[in-house]
């Protein structure tokens, strides 16, 4: 042999060596492969197997087309629309009865506001009448919060002739020399002048205040009115339905009376419910005839209010109307 060979021979169990080594490190890569695989259907299962799941798919795949057309049928029947009508009939009642609350939440917000706005007007009417006759009265005295200087008597006293001092101050006391100095008397034709004129502004301006104002009480009252007549209607509408509902339970009651009694006991029966009959008829005959008495003390209780509400509003009317020619003592 020669030496070429022999070193094959020897190289030859490293070799072997190194190949079984890399062997048993992709052992554990290609478990963790397969481990890594996913389970495939097994085909070589009994056909009757696989029968028996399509039959089994079948039934749930027809159980539910089953229920989906049950429910479709129902939708369409007869008694689902009856059921949509008695919903969409409640919608309704809920919607009118909502609608009901909300207007009379505003005819009281209403009521109340004219109720106010009428007193304020009445109070700004007596105070501005009042000081339409005083201040001029009162124009012809001087006082001791009056500042009258030699070099010009004519200026006005303040920038507003109808301003009263201010609070600091004492009260004012009002007076008239027997004799007047002629700066004084300057001082006071000027000032009567002057509390006159601003006096007419001022009642000129508070006219169309209170104009404006008659107009919005009478607006206000009229929704409120309108919403009574609503509520009376309404009401009167129920009471109609509730009369109908009593003359059929009526009938119904008659119609029993009228039946033949097949026995002793059926007739005592009969005897003791048309008793009760016509005990809950007394009854049901007084409720009738107290919702009538309820109704006309409230439509008494009603006009009283009108009756005042309008005659307060006549007494503004008036009172725009004779403002020119009346006056006030004191």
């Amino acid at each position: 042999m020669s030496t070429e060979e022999t070193a094959q021979i020897d190289e030859n169990p490293n070799t072997e060596s190194q190949d079984a080594q890399m062997q048993d490190a992709a052992s554990p890569r290609s478990a963790a492969a397969e481990a890594r695989k996913r389970p495939r259907l097994d085909l070589t299962t009994d056909a009757r197997e696989r029968k028996r799941g399509k039959t089994m798919f079948g039934l749930v795949l027809g159980t539910l087309n089953k229920a989906k057309n049950e429910d479709r049928e129902r939708q369409n029947s007869e008694a689902a629309k009856k059921r949509q009508m008695i919903e969409q009939r409640l919608q309704d009642k809920l919607r009118k009865e909502t609608d009901s609350v909300r207007r009379a939440e505003e005819a009281k917000k209403d009521k109340t506001s004219a109720n106010r706005k009428e007193e304020e007007l009445q109070l700004k009417d007596s105070i501005y009448k009042q000081r339409r006759t005083r201040l001029p009265l009162l124009a012809n005295f001087l006082s001791t919060a009056d500042h009258i200087t030699r070099d010009d008597s004519s200026s006005p006293s303040s920038t507003d002739p109808l301003a009263l001092p201010p609070k600091s101050h004492p009260p004012p006391l009002y007076y008239l020399p027997a004799i007047l100095l002629p700066e004084q008397e300057a001082f006071l034709n000027h000032r009567k002048t002057e509390i006159k004129d601003a006096a007419e502004r001022e009642w000129e301006s508070f006219k169309t205040e209170r104009t404006t104002g008659i107009e919005d009480i009478s607006t206000l009252r009229q929704r409120v009115a309108e919403e009574e007549e609503r509520k009376k209607s309404e009401r009167k509408e129920s009471g109609d339905g509730a009369e109908e509902q009593d003359v059929k339970m009526e009938d119904a009651r008659d119609r029993k009376s009228k039946d033949p009694a097949p026995s002793n006991a059926v007739a005592n029966e009969d005897t003791e419910g048309s008793g009760s009959a016509h005990q809950n008829g007394a009854t049901m005959d007084v409720d009738d005839e107290s919702v009538p008495a309820a109704a006309k003390e409230e439509a008494k209780q009603d006009a009283s209010t009108t009756t005042t509400k309008e005659s307060s509003s006549a007494a503004l009317l008036q009172a725009a109307a004779g403002d020119e020619d009346e006056a006030v003592e004191y």
